[in-house]
């Protein structure tokens, strides 16, 4: 017998949410068979089985979070297969917390929230207790009431998970104005978070809903949607991102330069390189061209190829450039490693690879590890001049945007030449403005000086 265990799928990982079972109860899996979609904090990507054998249990539903090492599955022989709950008329299963702080026990009204799949916990296996944290016997969780729910002082029952109520308590959060994002409308940790982030925390204790309509106008209060407004949830990997961002601009110190190249020498030496690819070669992009450069400029410039953890600077020996990639509902930031020691068709061909799989949702964990620099064009899309967010740990991002072409003097006389904005977002505790203006100064000369990036 085998248990699947939730992997680490990328480098900043901590919980994983099962979007999709590929598999079912009682189905042959073979080592290398996908058998679930999981949500990361990144992208949405495949769980790979690493056994042979017979799916016989699923321990974690749909739409479930888990921390990674919880086990989400059991392969075997096949003898201790069991079925899924119906999917209609069951509660699903509750959520497993996520957080290091153990649940306590609270009472809850049976007969609104009964506890799900009880015939599934008794047949279970003894689990590994490193892996996973041993679990009450049926007997003790028969007499355990549920924690699921809690009934407020208007009678009516509202889910939420121990943790949350108890983070809600310490601030003083009516339950009533959180909205619950987890299975069947369960107010999470997440949850209590988001509120706090966007209303704060209310100086005196939570209200009922009598005492709210007397709420001085101005404090935060919900509000109805208007007809014409559609709620739109996130999606887990849409909310992971939102908060990751939040984090960025909150937490490091941006600033941004801004430098103007000249990009008709480098558009024109790119025709003539891709003509001579033939029709079957790999074509290079401008992109590939500014990923080249950047990293170039990173060997002489080792500090924007920089991190910083806690009290000191972690200077990074690989050069590895990260490139933004728009896929539906999301953002994706796939690494092409080592791109100062490779050639400009195979930083295309690589990046065409990783595009590819970005957008079909195959990308592998080493695909997103272990970036030092990102790279953002939005040049295809004809933006004129934009700022991007750091993506941490890394000390900067290059924006790239259109090049257009424009009158310039040249001896006296207008030319009309194609000029392209770039503008750096960097970490002010990593890297000051005159590194960063000769940093872009030093990529400037390369994209000017296309055929040096040939070399």
């Amino acid at each position: 017998m085998s248990e699947i265990t939730m992997p680490r799928l990328s480098d900043t990982m901590q919980e994983g949410t099962i979007s999709h079972w590929l598999k079912k109860p009682g189905d042959q899996v073979k080592k290398g068979d996908v058998m679930a979609e999981v949500e990361t904090d990144k992208a949405t990507m495949d769980l790979e089985a690493y056994d042979t054998g017979v799916l016989e249990q699923i321990l974690v539903q749909e739409g479930q979070a888990v921390p990674i090492g919880q086990v989400i599955a059991v392969i075997g022989s096949g003898a201790g297969t069991q079925s899924q709950p119906a999917a209609t008329g069951s509660s699903p299963a509750p959520p497993t917390q996520t957080e290091s702080e153990p649940e306590a026990p609270e009472a809850q009204p049976t007969a609104s929230a009964p506890s799900p799949n009880t015939d599934e916990r008794k047949s279970q296996p003894q689990e590994n207790s490193a892996t996973r944290a041993p679990e009450p016997t049926t007997q003790v969780e028969s007499k355990r009431p549920a924690t699921d729910a809690t009934e407020q002082s208007d009678g009516h029952v509202i889910k939420v998970s121990p943790l949350a109520r108890r983070i809600a308590e310490e601030h003083d959060i009516d339950l009533h104005q959180v909205q619950g994002t987890g299975p069947g409308g369960r107010i999470v940790r997440d949850d209590i978070d988001d509120y706090v982030e966007q209303h704060g925390t209310p100086a005196a204790p939570s209200a009922t809903p009598a005492q709210a309509q007397e709420v001085p106008t101005g404090a935060a209060q919900p509000t109805a949607l208007p007809p014409d407004v559609e709620a739109v949830p996130m999606s887990r990997v849409q909310a992971l991102i939102a908060r990751r961002l939040s984090e960025s601009k909150q937490t490091i110190p941006h600033f941004y330069v801004s430098s103007e190249v000249d990009m008709t020498d480098l558009l024109a030496m790119r025709q003539t390189f891709n003509a001579s690819a033939g029709e079957d070669g790999v074509k290079v992009s401008v992109n590939d061209l500014i990923v080249k450069a950047c990293a170039l400029a990173l060997e002489k410039f080792p500090e924007v190829n920089s991190s910083i953890q806690g009290e000191q600077f972690l200077r990074h020996k690989q050069i590895n450039i990260g490139i933004a990639v728009d896929v539906p509902g999301a953002l994706v930031v796939p690494v092409i490693r080592d791109a100062n020691s490779k050639g400009v068709r195979s930083i295309a061909r690589e990046a065409k690879a990783l595009i590819e799989k970005a957008r079909n949702n195959k990308l592998a964990p080493a695909d997103l590890e272990g970036g030092t620099f990102s790279v953002s064009n939005l040049g295809m899309m004809d933006a004129s001049n934009f700022i991007a967010v750091i993506n941490p740990p890394q000390a900067a991002i290059l924006a790239v945007a259109a090049a257009r072409k424009q009158f310039v003097p040249i001896d006296d006389q207008p030319v009309i030449r194609d000029l392209m904005t770039m503008t750096m977002s960097a970490d002010h505790r990593i890297i000051y403005g005159a590194t960063v203006a000769r940093f872009l100064q030093e990529v400037k000369r390369l994209l000017q000086s296309p055929y040096s990036l040939l070399g």
